[in-house]
């Protein structure tokens, strides 16, 4: 169970930026418009992409001043709330999407649905929008994405007798594989984090076993216990028992996976196209040994979209100004222009156009990383069939907190499973009447099952995948 003085902190933060929206919302910003942008951790290496693009705004916009704040990520909640409760909030914020949800129930940000043109939501990709999506409205944008491949250290899997198109396509191939791979190598086959940044939860929802059902009336409940819940969880535990899978895989989050793969004692990642680069950059022998494969998934076929949302806050004295820099900021012109200095993928299909996503460039070529290029087009084709696992509900956070704070102790302290599971189910159920009590307050409908991602089940595109090095080792 949550500790009370925990909940009640984060209730009375939505209480007061409610109160601070309230009586914000309204004003008019009058004669010098000013536009205040925060972004995460982009300076310094993308001052220069930044400015261009507020200067390109202000070109278009006459008279309007654009004051770009970049606030690290540790620092971004704590700053955000100390802005809002002086009435300094900026008017347009980008946050993670776990960050998002967390202030978007505390009716931080304005609805965009009143204040964007009619068609503006048609240039995204309909899966990323979804984020957005919060208590019938409208309250972000998606801006750039990562979306995960498969990348495998052929030397390790053929220590085990394998290859990287022996692996599979889904969870269950990979864990299949495992517990055999273990016994022959000494090496854990492939790692994912269970503890510390669970994916557990979107995972469960990747393999059409949401933890959630509907109510009579539709509205989302919680439902942990069920049967092909329980056994998908008891499989990774056992496994984790069972020394097959690492250690760091619950004590730390996604900062364990470059280490344990660099370190060559994990054979296979599932993660983003970005981590490519940084194993390049730190372990060059392992990178050239690499080959990258599509995402292995759920049995629904469909790898996980990772969005970093842009809102604008209920206190903008120019909301609808504010949401056509947040248009901007986030357009296929804007997106396509980024993507080329950061290993990110964009949220508009138009950007996907762009050739750079058709393979490396010539400068990735030139400084060996053609695998980062050829990486960065397998993940863009399969975008198609991504869809971001993360249900559109505000108090996901805190749902994700409990059952990391849950599933360490099965882990870790070998805490029993279906005990745990039906605590954790009550705690869920907790959170969610809290979050509709909000909601009834605000006059807004309980949260709905529809709010889960439950998307049909994808063809799966094919294993063919980035240059596989040489016997020598060169790439």
């Amino acid at each position: 169970m949550r500790p009370r003085s925990a909940r009640t902190s984060r209730l009375a933060v939505a209480a007061l930026l409610l109160a601070i929206a309230a009586s914000l919302t309204a004003c008019s910003r009058g004669e010098g418009a000013r536009i205040e942008f925060w972004t995460i951790s982009l300076r310094p290496t993308f001052t220069d992409y930044i400015e261009s693009r507020i200067e390109a705004f202000e070109d278009e916009h006459p008279g309007v001043e654009v004051v770009w704040v970049d606030v690290p990520f540790m620092a971004i909640e704590r700053k955000f709330i100390a802005a809002a409760a002086a009435g300094r909030a900026p008017d347009v914020i980008n946050l993670s999407d776990m960050m998002f949800a967390r202030f978007a129930a505390a009716g931080a940000f304005t609805d965009l649905d009143a204040v964007l043109p009619p068609d503006a939501e048609s240039a995204y990709h309909p899966g990323a929008l979804e984020i957005g999506r919060l208590g019938g409205g409208l309250f972000a944008l998606p801006w750039y994405l990562t979306t995960q491949a498969t990348m495998s250290n052929e030397a390790l899997l053929a220590r085990g007798g394998l290859t990287p198109d022996d692996l599979g396509t889904t969870w269950h191939d990979l864990m299949a594989r495992a517990e055999a791979f273990h016994e022959r190598t000494g090496v854990c086959l492939f790692t994912q984090p269970l503890g510390q940044d669970s994916q557990l939860p979107m995972m469960l929802i990747a393999d059409a076993r949401p933890p959630f059902r509907a109510g009579p009336n539709g509205e989302l409940v919680a439902d942990l216990t069920r049967e092909d819940v329980r056994d998908y969880l008891a499989e990774w535990v056992r496994l984790y028992r069972a020394g097959v899978l690492p250690r760091e895989c619950v004590t730390r989050g996604f900062e364990h996976l470059i280490d344990v793969y660099q370190d060559e004692r994990v054979a296979t990642l599932v993660t983003g196209v970005n981590f490519l680069g940084r194993i390049r950059d730190t372990a060059r022998a392992v990178y050239d040994r690499t080959a990258v494969r599509p995402a292995i998934t759920g049995s629904l076929g469909r790898a996980h979209i990772a969005v970093m949302p842009v809102g604008v806050s209920a206190q903008s004295r120019d909301p609808a100004l504010a949401a056509s820099f947040a248009l901007h900021i986030t357009s296929a012109e804007s997106q396509a222009e980024f993507c080329r200095l950061a290993t990110i993928l964009p949220s508009t299909p138009e950007a996907f156009a762009d050739r750079y996503f058709e393979g490396p460039t010539d400068a990735e070529r030139a400084d060996g990383l053609e695998k980062v290029g050829e990486a960065r087009a397998l993940v863009a084709r399969t975008m198609d069939a991504a869809v971001p696992f993360t249900p559109a509900v505000e108090c996901w956070p805190d749902l994700r907190r409990s059952f990391e704070a849950n599933i360490k102790r099965v882990f870790l302290d070998d805490a029993d499973l279906d005990e745990t599971l039906e605590r954790m189910q009550r705690e869920w159920q907790v959170i969610i009447d809290e979050m509709n009590d909000r909601r009834a307050a605000a006059g807004v409908g309980p949260a709905l099952y529809s709010a889960v991602p439950t998307p049909a089940p994808a063809e799966r595109a094919s294993t063919a995948g980035v240059a596989t090095p040489r016997p020598g080792g060169d790439p």
